[in-house]
């Protein structure tokens, strides 16, 4: 119960204005039983921080490890993620905030879970990176990985202004981006037209 109010708390009022006070209200406990089990607000929220953060590591894991072509995996992994994102709100909202906190400490372990996370993942799609020809380790597939990361995390943020598009709309405009690419879509190759008479 403290945890979850805690994430709806964090999620709408971010770290510097929530309260520990609300979150034992909205809980159903004392501030003594709610420090009972977190030392401080900065404990409570790095608690939830690193659970949240493996929640969307294990909700993607799944689909990354599928034992399918590569583009099924792709696409697996992409819905995976807008998924999280669409029935997981609150926990988006903590892990990739509008604004990051003011409080460096807090900051700090923001970057921290963002680079382990950035390192997990990378460590999963490694295998297809190499198939690809990419050496995930070159600056040049570190920098891909940089921007594919930014472009799925500026997707969700517009489908957020956007709610009345669909989760599969979503997908195969990141699969049109992302698999074929710029110059595949100038070719006239897309995704969407290639993959549909499967």
């Amino acid at each position: 119960m403290i945890v979850e109010a805690a994430l709806e708390e964090f999620a709408f009022s971010g770290y510097e204005g929530a309260s520990m006070g609300h979150i034992g209200r909205a809980a159903g406990v004392t501030r003594t039983v709610l420090y009972d089990h977190f030392s401080s607000k900065r404990a409570l929220f790095a608690a939830l921080l690193a659970d949240t953060h493996a929640s969307l590591l294990s909700h993607l894991e799944a689909a990354i490890a599928a034992d399918v072509p590569m583009e099924d995996r792709m696409r697996s992994a992409l819905d995976s993620f807008f998924a999280f994102a669409e029935t997981q709100p609150l926990a988006w909202k903590l892990l990739f905030p509008d604004r990051a906190p003011v409080d460096t400490e807090v900051a700090d372990d923001h970057h921290r879970m963002r680079l382990e996370s950035n390192r997990l993942l990378a460590e999963m799609l490694a295998p297809d990176a190499r198939r690809a020809g990419i050496d995930p380790a070159s600056a040049v597939g570190q920098a891909m990985f940089a921007l594919q990361q930014s472009a799925l995390h500026g997707a969700v943020r517009w489908w957020h202004a956007h709610p009345d598009v669909g989760r599969e709309q979503l997908v195969v405009a990141a699969m049109d981006l992302l698999w074929t690419g710029i110059s595949g879509l100038e070719r006239g190759e897309s995704w969407a037209q290639a993959a549909s008479p499967r």
